[in-house]
């Protein structure tokens, strides 16, 4: 454990234990998608893992994948019928009533991944993967800031249930605890019209709303997809990788500095598949 954060670092040994049931749900959505013809797209951290080492980042520790909101959709209406619900179990705004994030995410039944600062959450529980869908945004470029605007605010909102435990100073506190008595259905419905109000458009641009700082991709880097090795299997990918990995990071071939190669998901608690628990 890191004593200064509170949370898990996890060893090479246990890393490697989390990559391998990772990479169980994200085959899970490959045999899904293959079977219905549904586009995904590795993404982020997943994406230059198998472009720049043709498996996980060694110190990465979650995975990534998009997918445009039409075909997000029906991934998640076919899970019904289609996942192994013996072993996984999807999660969304749908699907879990204290859900508060606006992407899915695919878990592994009987495992577990607390977040640090997030242990008071009622919500599903599980190691898993993000699944994140891509709207279509207009070509206006001060309606695009007011989307992106919006959409941050309404995450901020949603955001609140654990930023009135954990936001650094008492002052946000406060004004995260006022935030987390606004209806969590009015700011989903807020949101999910902002998100998705041009998606019957023909814009040249899709965007993520899944992160603060929202990141907009030119569509045609998105048109087709290609595969990549990843963990000795192929998995879709944009056309344009290249493109949108270097509009986010920079110069991502070159690995960065050694104080910097540590994962994202800070958890305070796992459990695997065999039953092995770390804790802090």
């Amino acid at each position: 454990m890191n004593k200064k954060t509170g949370y898990l670092r996890l060893s090479e040994y246990h890393l490697k234990k989390l990559q391998k049931e990772m990479l169980l749900l994200l085959l899970e959505v490959d045999r899904i998608c293959r079977k219905h013809n549904i586009q995904y797209f590795l993404a982020y951290g997943t994406l230059i893992g198998a472009v720049r080492h043709g498996s996980f980042i060694p110190w990465d520790d979650d995975v990534d994948i998009e997918m445009l909101r039409e075909d997000y959709e029906k991934f998640c209406e076919l899970c019904k019928t289609e996942l192994d619900h013996t072993k996984f179990s999807l999660q969304n705004q749908q699907t879990d009533q204290h859900y508060n994030w606006v992407f899915g995410k695919l878990k592994l039944k009987n495992t577990s991944y607390v977040r640090s600062g997030q242990e008071h959450l009622k919500q599903q529980d599980g190691i898993f993967i993000d699944i994140f869908p891509l709207d279509h945004i207009t070509d206006n470029r001060f309606k695009q800031r007011l989307t992106l605007l919006i959409c941050k605010v309404c995450r901020k909102i949603l955001w609140a249930q654990v930023g009135k435990k954990n936001a650094s100073q008492p002052l946000l506190r406060g004004i995260y605890k006022l935030l987390s008595y606004i209806p969590r259905s009015l700011i989903v419905s807020i949101f999910n019209f902002m998100a998705k109000c041009d998606n019957r458009k023909n814009t040249s641009f899709l965007v993520s709303h899944n992160y603060l700082s929202g990141y907009i991709f030119k569509r045609e880097w998105y048109d087709s997809v290609i595969t990549l090795e990843f963990e000795g299997h192929l998995f879709y990918a944009p056309k344009g990788y290249d493109k949108t990995l270097s509009m986010i990071y920079g110069e991502y071939m070159k690995l960065p500095p050694v104080e910097k190669r540590q994962g994202n998901s800070h958890a305070s608690f796992i459990k695997f598949l065999d039953g092995t628990e770390l804790k802090f």
